[in-house]
């Protein structure tokens, strides 16, 4: 299937967020498929066999989605086959931390709680029926969980137990590394996922700040924890870099060499190997769009670069961040 109209984001992805299913995992535009108005599981897995099936064929006769003809995303490299190979799990907003620049402040008014919560059963269901429905590349099936947190996502294991018994390729996992997921260490163990926990600071007192919660301590026995179940598998000596560090840089929160510096060490201290940096992107584009990159955002991302590799930390820059330093301006 090679045609320069067809874009791997909208023939080989799915995306489940909290509003609708699309087609698109890079949150541009993207087909609505559903916003979760079918009555069961199967409706709305036919139903996206079915417009997945239209989409191809349209683009086959080089008929591009209206939403698609001006993404900045728009990928057109080979195509060996059609079925889904990505899927985004962003569809809750319950978690249990308080993160003052989180981008569904506006949806949870800021309230959070360790209560476990069922997201959406019908998307566990939906699922199941199109693995039933052979729409899913078992053999290459990447699956990123984010939105709410997924230590309190009720059907977190049963969706991560889904996906392993289907041989899934590889899990990516955001959490606030609060509450201890045995799903988690499960994927770790047998090397098929990755966890990266935003941390954001090198102190209980700058992570209480920024996260509004007092669980600094408890977040570093996770992530090592985390660490040593990756380290389990004795198959791959380099399976713990699947545990990260994620650091986002906040103006006059974390945003100074010291606190950064803290960060790095008490990495080391806990075990981890690998650790990301990353500008508030989100929080940025939305409130200073036009406005020029600030300068402490280059100084500590060349500091963190430096550092990282006289401590032997695998770093990883955050790519969105990248690319907007490189044209100067949110």
């Amino acid at each position: 299937m090679t045609n320069n109209n067809h874009c791997k984001f909208l023939v080989n992805s799915l995306s489940f967020h909290q509003l609708n299913v699309r087609f698109c995992t890079t949150l541009q535009l993207g087909e609505i498929i559903s916003t979760y108005q079918e009555k069961n599981a199967k409706e709305l897995a036919q139903k996206i066999t079915d417009l997945r099936c239209t989409i191809n064929e349209n683009l086959n006769q080089g008929i591009i989605p209206e939403g698609c003809k001006n993404c900045i995303y728009k990928n057109n490299e080979e195509i060996y086959n059609d079925k889904i190979q990505r899927i985004d799990l962003y569809y809750w907003y319950h978690c249990n931390c308080g993160c003052f620049y989180c981008s569904y402040r506006d949806e949870t008014k800021g309230e959070f709680s360790d209560r476990e919560k069922e997201g959406n059963p019908l998307i566990y269901n939906t699922l199941k029926e199109l693995y039933n429905l052979n729409q899913i590349d078992k053999d290459h099936l990447i699956v990123c969980f984010g939105g709410g947190e997924l230590g309190v996502l009720k059907e977190f294991p049963k969706l991560i137990d889904l996906f392993m018994k289907n041989n899934v390729e590889h899990v990516i996992c955001e959490s606030s590394g609060i509450k201890y997921s045995k799903a988690v260490e499960k994927l770790l163990k047998n090397k098929k996922g990755t966890i990266t926990v935003a941390v954001c600071a090198g102190s209980r007192e700058t992570y209480k700040k920024i996260k509004n919660r007092d669980k600094y301590n408890q977040v570093m026995k996770n992530l090592k924890n985390y660490v040593k179940a990756a380290s389990s598998n004795k198959t791959d000596p380099y399976n713990a870099l699947n545990v990260v560090s994620k650091y986002i840089i906040l103006k006059g929160f974390n945003d100074n060499i010291p606190e950064v510096e803290n960060w790095l060490l008490e990495s080391k201290k806990y075990g981890l190997k690998h650790v990301e940096i990353s500008m508030e992107f989100c929080w940025g584009i939305h409130t200073k769009s036009g406005q020029k990159i600030e300068d402490y955002n280059y100084e500590i991302f060349e500091y963190v670069e430096k550092r990282c590799k006289e401590l032997q930390l695998e770093l990883r820059k955050n790519t969105t961040s990248m690319a907007l330093m490189e044209q100067g301006v949110y």
